[in-house]
């Protein structure tokens, strides 16, 4: 991607205050980050997000919040930050070593800790 000097911005509305509603909000707003990209001459596809790094800004609405989804694209071969901290492939990484997976270096439970399993 050559657009370093650029950066994208794409707000939606979520009619719900409850994080787990703002799903077609999100996907909307990250959606429209690339099309803004093509239409400014980037030959970019949604997987160009992949990697890169994201902004999320949620304000609160009489209704529910906006959602708003910023993207400042790398320079084209620039490596990942996600990439340089990923521990090896091949299985000889230290399991209680830090993950990149959490803030606080514990390994990410989609279930949240419940037994009911994911999204229960």
């Amino acid at each position: 991607m050559a657009t370093t000097d650029r950066k994208f911005t794409a707000t939606e509305e979520s009619t719900s205050k409850h994080p787990h509603d703002w799903g077609r909000a999100m996907a909307v707003a990250i959606c429209r980050l690339t099309d803004m990209a093509r239409e400014a001459g980037d030959p970019v596809h949604h997987e160009a997000l992949i990697g890169e790094d994201l902004h999320l800004f949620v304000e609160d609405t009489v209704d529910g919040v906006t959602i708003t989804m910023s993207w400042t694209p790398r320079e084209q071969g620039a490596v990942a930050p996600a990439a340089i901290a990923l521990p090896p492939a091949d299985g000889d990484a230290d399991d209680d070593a830090e993950t990149p997976h959490s803030a606080s270096g514990q390994r990410f439970d989609p279930t949240g800790g419940s037994s009911a399993g994911v999204g229960q």
